[in-house]
């Protein structure tokens, strides 16, 4: 409704001035007609990247020779075959955490999302987005992009300090629909096809590529996920990560990811194939492993709170050995910052990623870190004062269940 609405709203609800069907709204400011915007559905307008048919590389011009098959396997076994990867996270897969994680299990590691353009233009945000050591691999370096030249110089700029790099083509952000890059390039995938022909003919490392599905309700939605990741192999990807649901579905924690789609696109391909969506936990990567016979798989949203998900040292369902693991992880990170220097924005995410579910239980700890400076020192004392809390909260647990066990039965008489 318009400002003007409170009057409108009286007519609207008189028996004796509802609105026709199909007439406009009418203000009484002038009388002049108001169309009344109508709703729509996500699905209700076709998009372009339901409709254009996927561009189809003839064969005499792919890039998918039977030598180059080859070394996209020799490249994946150069990096130790991985099968437990830190998928890429906006300011959140940075330097120290891809460390914590590696300790706990994961095999290979994405850098966070590096914009293109902003990677070219700038060497703050060089420096600031990109830090690696020699201890950090393998590694892939992630950009978003939607220019061919812009990308490629981009990549030039990290390719002697990474393993590959690996082109976002899933994100689903609103952000992404702005700047024209991730799974909104799937409206435009001859730009997608010659950025991945670029970096595989003119990069001295492999190009990988990460995605996300057509709508498989759609009619042809299995058929055309199948051509799309078959030009990507055709235009020179050595390593495909498919994350098994539509750029519609973000939800992550409400729409489960489609693992068959996945297993269609790795038995369609004959690249490397890594599977992403639902790895919750070690089991959860077992599973999808085995179901999909994809050579590896990605996390990202459950590492944040359990960077030890891939460890085989832990419960595979993501158990933690005591209630105040996660402080004691965060104490970890923290350490790790302090040797590899990370922008306090980035620190701040991650303690409340860490200590999220805690900070339920104790909100006044998070109220008053919050009217603090963040620093390294704040955040090592929240957790000290978490693990505290903690553990008198669970003792006082531990007692009032002792004591409903030791109290004596109350007995009916008939």
């Amino acid at each position: 409704m318009t400002a003007t609405t409170a009057a409108l709203s009286d007519k609207l609800q008189s028996p004796s001035k509802v609105r026709p069907a199909g007439q406009a709204f009418t203000s009484e400011a002038g009388g002049k007609t108001q169309k009344k915007k109508k709703k729509t559905s996500a699905t209700a307008i076709p998009h372009r990247y339901l409709n254009d048919p996927i561009p189809v590389i003839p064969q005499e011009e792919s890039l998918a020779t039977p030598e180059r098959i080859a070394a996209a396997w020799e490249f994946f076994r150069k990096m130790g075959s991985p099968k437990f990867h830190v998928a890429p996270m906006v300011d959140q897969s940075e330097l120290a955490y891809r460390m914590l994680c590696r300790k706990y299990g994961a095999t290979c590691a994405y850098t966070p999302m590096l914009h293109g353009r902003l990677f070219v233009e700038g060497e703050k945000y060089r420096k600031e987005h990109f830090t690696t050591c020699p201890e950090d691999r393998p590694l892939l370096t992630q950009f978003c992009a939607h220019d061919p030249e812009v990308l490629l110089t981009a990549a030039r700029y990290v390719e002697k300090d990474c393993d590959g790099v690996d082109i976002n083509l899933g994100c689903p952000q609103r952000i992404a629909k702005r700047g024209n890059y991730g799974a909104f390039l799937m409206e435009d995938l001859d730009v997608v096809r010659d950025m991945v022909r670029k970096l595989a003919t003119e990069l001295s490392i492999p190009v990988t590529c990460k995605i996300r599905v057509f709508p498989q309700e759609e009619p042809n939605g299995k058929e055309k996920t199948l051509q799309y990741a078959k030009m990507l192999q055709d235009a020179g990807c050595s390593l495909l990560a498919v994350h098994g649901r539509t750029r519609d579905q973000k939800r992550c924690k409400e729409i489960r990811a489609d693992w068959n789609i996945i297993k269609a696109v790795k038995d369609h391909l004959d690249i490397p194939v890594l599977a992403n969506g639902d790895i919750r936990h070690l089991a959860d990567a077992k599973k999808c492993l085995e179901y999909t016979g994809c050579d590896g798989v990605l996390s990202a949203e459950t590492l944040l709170t359990n960077p030890a998900l891939f460890s085989e040292e832990k419960s595979e369902l993501g158990v933690p050995d005591c209630p105040e693991e996660p402080c004691l992880m965060l104490l970890e990170y923290l350490d790790l910052c302090e040797k590899y220097p990370t922008p306090q924005r980035m620190v701040r995410a991650h303690v409340h990623k860490l200590l999220g579910s805690w900070f339920s239980v104790f909100p006044d700890v998070r109220q008053r870190m919050n009217n603090e400076v963040s620093t390294i020192e704040l955040y090592r004392n929240v957790a000290n004062e978490m693990i505290g809390l903690i553990k008198a909260h669970e003792a006082a647990k531990d007692a009032k269940t002792e004591d409903a066990l030791a109290a004596p039965a109350v007995t009916v008489s008939p």
